[in-house]
């Protein structure tokens, strides 16, 4: 072989091992590209697709958020205020259960009580014994105007260990309580309890008095020791205030009842106000149909005759701890049962939803807020006077 013809095989050979190390490299280079490539479009997947399931994921959370609130319908039907209205009261119920309870829990209200101090001359203990208790009972009444006018504790005897404000516990007729249903109630069962309507032996007014039992610190329930009994009067203006800021009609009355039938709150602020003492001329409104039935749980409306007065009554119970309150609703018709195609008294079945309240309280004069309390038949609670009981 020549030594061109070697030269040129030489540089023939040189030549293809650059060749194939170019396209290596560029072999390479594209692998890497690709990879990169595929990494992006794989990033870019998986952020799209998390964002999909993040915005999925988030409208699922708003959506079971949206479930879970109360939808409130905007009908304004007087049905539906009543539902409302009984909603509210058995959540100012509830709330100031909420407040006793959390109170007895206390370590001061668990300590031992102060069985020397007690006075039948203070009708409890002085005013300035036990100040870490007395000064718990004007924080609650302080705290909490709205729900409560007075602080009562009891020794497990039903003697009062202390009332607040003292001004109270200096006006009692008595110190011996052990006759009161409520304290009754909390000894029978060694849990809360909520009274019907009673004349408050300090104040000669009519309350309602919710009870809690209060137990030593070594244990609660059954298993601890008895200290006492906590109660407190419930506010009867809130009540009032809660009925006459529903937007009525004049030919419209709302009455909140205990389980005896003893007005607690009207939203005819004209009316007699269920704060004072009960006499023998006072109304009952026990005898109603819709009384009877709202008291054993029943909602609904019916047509009653009220010495020969037609009114449509709607009623509703209104949970009260132990018991079932009553909320009923008057409409005069103006008209009779004929006129109405019904054949005495008769059930009308009313939708019950809830709706919103009108702020804005009307009390106004009519023929039906006038003469209701005079057409219903004069009945006071056990034959006399609201119980001591």
């Amino acid at each position: 072989m020549t030594k061109k013809k070697l030269k040129r095989v030489v540089d023939n050979k040189v030549k293809s091992n650059k060749a194939k190390t170019t396209l290596a490299a560029v072999g390479t280079e594209t692998n890497r590209l690709n990879i990169a490539w595929l990494i992006t479009v794989g990033a870019v997947l998986f952020l799209g697709i998390i964002t999909i399931l993040s915005t999925f994921t988030l409208n699922q959370v708003s959506s079971f958020s949206n479930e879970s609130k109360p939808i409130v319908p905007t009908a304004n039907g007087t049905e539906n205020k009543l539902n409302l209205i009984s909603n509210i009261i058995e959540k100012r119920i509830e709330k100031a259960a909420a407040i006793l309870e959390n109170t007895t829990k206390l370590p001061d209200m668990r300590a031992p009580l102060l069985l020397g101090q007690f006075s039948p001359l203070s009708k409890g203990i002085p005013e300035n014994a036990d100040l870490n208790r007395r000064q718990i009972g004007q924080k609650i009444l302080s705290k909490y105007p709205e729900e409560f006018v007075a602080f009562l504790l009891q020794m497990p005897n039903g003697s009062v260990y202390l009332l607040e404000p003292y001004a109270r516990q200096q006006n009692l007729s008595t110190y011996d309580l052990s006759h009161r249903d409520y304290y009754k109630g909390v000894i029978n069962t060694n849990h809360i309890f909520l009274s019907n309507v009673i004349t408050s032996a300090s104040s000669g007014r009519n309350q309602a008095q919710l009870a809690v039992p209060v137990f030593s610190q070594a244990g609660t329930g059954q298993n601890g020791t008895l200290l006492g009994i906590l109660s407190a009067g419930l506010n009867f203006r809130t009540y009032n205030k809660i009925l006459q800021s529903l937007n009525l009609t004049g030919q419209e009355r709302v009455v909140l009842l205990d389980s005896n039938g003893t007005k607690i709150a009207d939203s005819d602020a004209k009316q007699k106000s269920s704060l004072l003492k009960s006499t023998t001329r006072d109304v009952s409104f026990r005898k109603l149909q819709s009384f009877g039935k709202a008291i054993r749980g029943q909602t609904g409306a019916i047509l009653e005759t009220i010495n020969g007065s037609n009114f449509k009554i709607e009623y509703n119970p209104v949970k009260a701890i132990q018991n079932n309150w009553v909320l009923l609703l008057f409409q005069n018709t103006g008209a009779s049962y004929s006129s109405l195609s019904q054949t005495g008294n008769a059930t009308i079945n009313v939708p019950i939803n809830e709706t919103t309240l009108n702020s804005n309280s009307t009390n106004k004069s009519s023929t039906l807020n006038s003469t209701l309390p005079e057409l219903l038949p004069p009945q006071s609670v056990n034959g006399s006077n609201v119980p001591k009981i």
